[in-house]
């Protein structure tokens, strides 16, 4: 104690306090520190919500692209390919496909079941039309022109229609398949389902399919899928 006091007696300095200058250079190297800390904050939280997105556009796509495949594989005729979509005020038909339908359009007769009292059969037909409503939003888009917002949706019925569009007069909600989709014109077209031009009497036609989902965010996030099938009957 006695040591205090004999420095404090030497060095009279050391009774004041801090200098409002010190005071100052203090608070704002306090402040630099929780901008730094508040930036990494904003950037870790912006990634894990790109993230986020990314990991939904992708599941989403998965999903269509599954649905596809499956009623590829069940399918029996190809009766309508779009080509290069066109966004318009109306949906519009991507696809259409039949199930128990053979290459010349007649109903394919199965039998269900054979007994001793006679043969059951079915003959029914199903169609599956896959229909898409262009997007409004042009906000913070690349090429210009191109739109967001679409969704593509999946329609059954048992009649047919002609180039499919009859069909996509009969959306619900429980149809949509697929939102969040991206609608580009010109050399890149998406969604874009375009078919080979071999006839329908062959066997190994082919469907490439391509698909853009776009968030409208920033950064913006966005997912594409191109696929090909092998098409039933030919086209």
């Amino acid at each position: 104690m006695r040591y205090i006091k004999s420095l404090i007696r030497q060095f009279p300095s050391l009774r004041r306090g801090f200098t409002l200058t010190e005071v100052l250079l203090a608070v704002m190297i306090v402040g630099l520190i929780a901008i730094a800390l508040a930036s990494l904050t904003r950037a870790a939280a912006r990634e894990s919500g790109v993230g986020r997105s990314r990991i939904m556009l992708r599941n989403n796509l998965s999903t269509f692209l599954r649905t596809l495949r499956s009623d590829m594989l069940q399918s029996s005729r190809v009766d309508y390919v779009s080509g290069a979509a066109e966004c318009g005020e109306n949906p519009v038909a991507l696809l259409q496909i039949a199930q128990n339908v053979d290459s010349e359009g007649n109903v394919i007769v199965s039998v269900v079941k054979s007994t001793a009292e006679g043969t059951m059969t079915s003959s029914s037909a199903k169609y599956i039309t896959y229909c898409f409503v262009c997007g409004t939003d042009t906000e913070n888009i690349s090429p210009s022109g191109a739109t967001r917002g679409g969704a593509i949706y999946r329609i059954e019925s048992g009649n047919h229609y002609t180039n499919g569009n009859g069909a996509c007069t009969m959306l619900s909600d429980d149809d949509l398949l697929l939102s969040n989709v991206k609608y580009i014109s010109g050399d890149y077209h998406v969604p874009s389902f375009m078919a080979d031009s071999v006839s329908r009497s062959w066997t190994n036609s082919l469907l490439s399919v391509r698909v853009i989902t776009e968030l409208n965010s920033r950064p913006v996030v966005n997912d594409v899928v191109e696929e090909t099938f092998a098409m039933p009957m030919g086209y």
